[in-house]
């Protein structure tokens, strides 16, 4: 099962994704995953990407600036229930280790926002929540050896860890060059627990901070323009 026959499934996410005003964000899902596109939806890739051909492979980085209330949050945690649901990790993973789903933030506040999602999307939906073993304030386990988990944006606190997706919300609002915490530096420290698992994906999502803008070069990993600092 893809994510957009979850998104359409009565016992997953239809009641939660039906309305017309995620026809976008389902354009996004398709070229994010390389599911087939629809006209309408490759019209949307074209114009957000400025790139012609559909994607022929899964991406393992995306870059979204969105304004807000346009859905980021629902849209990032739909995306980490589903890969830590219809995944399997298992062959990845060392005895006693789990898959480890980061939602970060510049603050744990902030986090719990996306977090928030996860435990409506997994406690509301029969079919996912049999998967949860245990729950805490900061984290849900699974049964499938996967935990997501919520974290602050800390080069510090991402070490050690392999990365089934690690989702940056509001990106531009995380500490820059000047602070003992760049987020610089925490892209750099996260990457190396995203290589231990194959298709591990960096999600970073930010509304626009004025004043704060550069735009870096397309990477051959991420879609559309990479954002490196909004």
């Amino acid at each position: 099962m893809n994510i957009l026959d979850a998104l359409d499934h009565p016992q997953l996410f239809k009641n939660w994704f039906e309305a017309p005003t995620w026809s976008a964000w389902r354009a996004f899902l398709a070229s994010l995953f390389a599911l087939p596109m629809s006209e309408e939806q490759l019209g949307i890739y074209r114009d957000c990407t400025k790139r012609a051909a559909a994607p022929s492979k899964v991406f393992n980085e995306a870059w979204l600036v969105c304004g807000r209330r346009a859905g980021k949050s629902s849209i990032l945690a739909l995306t980490a229930v589903f890969l830590a649901c219809f995944k399997d990790y298992k062959p990845y993973l060392a005895p006693g280790e789990v898959a480890t789903i980061r939602v970060m933030a510049a603050d744990r506040a902030q986090a719990r926002t996306i977090f928030r999602y996860v435990g409506a999307l997994l406690r509301e939906t029969p079919l996912l929540q049999k998967l949860i073993t245990r729950e805490t304030a900061d984290s849900f386990e699974l049964s499938n050896r996967v935990c997501i988990e919520i974290g602050t944006a800390s080069f510090r606190s991402v070490r050690g860890y392999s990365f089934a997706a690690v989702l940056a919300d509001e990106i531009a609002f995380w500490y820059d060059e000047n602070s003992a915490n760049p987020d610089e530096e925490i892209i750099v420290a996260l990457r190396p627990g995203l290589i231990t698992i194959p298709g591990a994906m960096l999600l970073c999502a930010s509304s626009p901070l004025r004043g704060k803008v550069h735009y870096g070069q397309p990477s051959s990993a991420g879609m559309g323009r990479m954002m490196h600092r909004l």
